[in-house]
């Protein structure tokens, strides 16, 4: 990290120096609040308030980013915040979600979250997801009120700094659990409600300039994946791929269902395209974004959002996932 606020001032002489016709930078790094470690597991993770500090002043400079996205954008997707600034959209199909600022969970963690209970309660009852009559709710256990949910930190990968809590006084703990693990130096979280799935739908939009308003982009890739479950500290675990046939056995043959699925989240996929270009109006080269999928009845499937995954995001069993990728994000530095 400090290596990246040493080279703030370096920015307009390294500028200076490129002689070809298109200057554009690639960041191989990932932002995170944490103090820098000097274990394995964490190299190429940076601070973020050092990595978007370089990244903009090269972008002042004239050298655009090119990868994996300019900082203004990259740092919004990452952080995970439009997971509650969205949570009102009824066309984002979120779960409810709000934020919790470290001070309030460490001046009274019981009150953070009871307010972060009622907060998401206000936004249920705004935002009635999912709406139509006969739905079920999103998980058996908050059908009468929000008891269940998740702490996420905003800049973590791979599933990691996800805990799982149920009533208030877990909710609690696991706000100080989560902000105040050694070297964190976050200062919020995010609190979500539960939301029961079967498994993940993961989409991969490449947009283009060819892209018109008003015209539908499919995905060039789906992909989909579970989980085992969490662990008595509340964490994900088990991760599996799952291909095309295991999807329908899962779901007893009802490819009916599973193309609802897919529907469904390609046409929420264009209002969240949409959304990405008025936070930046230049098409991102590529973009993941994953779903959670239930099976409801016979072809019948529900659809919630659960992320935006910055270009260069894990492919999975797509064995041409990343030259596709690379050749878009060559592509975009070009143009």
């Amino acid at each position: 990290s400090r290596d990246l606020l040493d080279a703030i001032p370096m920015a307009p002489w390294v500028a200076a120096g490129m002689r070809g016709t298109k200057k554009v930078s690639f960041w191989m790094l990932w932002p995170a609040e944490w103090e820098d470690s000097g274990g394995s597991d964490y190299a190429g993770y940076v601070e973020r308030r050092a990595m978007f500090s370089c990244m903009r002043a090269f972008e002042s400079a004239g050298v655009r980013s090119g990868f994996p996205h300019p900082a203004d954008l990259y740092e919004l997707v990452t952080s995970k915040s439009w997971m509650a600034s969205l949570a009102l959209d009824p066309k984002v199909q979120l779960p409810a979600a709000v934020h919790v600022s470290k001070a309030s969970a460490l001046a009274d963690s019981q009150r953070a979250a009871w307010q972060a209970l009622v907060g998401m309660e206000h936004i249920r009852k705004r935002n009635p997801f999912p709406a139509g009559p006969g739905e079920r709710a999103l998980s058996d256990v908050n059908k009468e009120g929000i008891k269940k949910g998740v702490v996420k930190l905003g800049w973590s990968w791979e599933g990691r700094f996800v805990l799982m809590w149920e009533g208030q006084d877990q909710l609690a703990s696991r706000l100080l659990d989560s902000l105040t693990q050694p070297g964190c130096i976050a200062s919020s979280c995010i609190v979500q409600e539960w939301v029961d799935f079967d498994f993940e739908m993961r989409l991969y939009f490449l947009p283009t300039d060819e892209w018109l308003p008003g015209t539908r982009l499919v995905p060039t890739k789906v992909e989909c994946n579970s989980w085992g479950g969490f662990s008595n500290e509340g964490r994900p675990h088990t991760f599996r791929k799952l291909t095309q046939e295991m999807c329908l056995e899962w779901w007893e043959q009802d490819a009916a269902a599973l193309r609802s699925a897919t529907e469904q989240a390609t046409e929420l996929g264009q209002h969240l395209l949409t959304w990405l270009l008025a936070m930046d109006s230049q098409p991102v080269p590529m973009v993941r974004m994953d779903f959670m999928v239930t099976r409801l009845g016979p072809g019948k499937a529900r659809v919630v959002f659960g992320e935006y995954c910055e270009l260069g995001a894990c492919c999975l069993a797509w064995e041409n996932g990343p030259p596709t990728i690379w050749r878009a994000a060559i592509d975009c530095a070009l143009r």
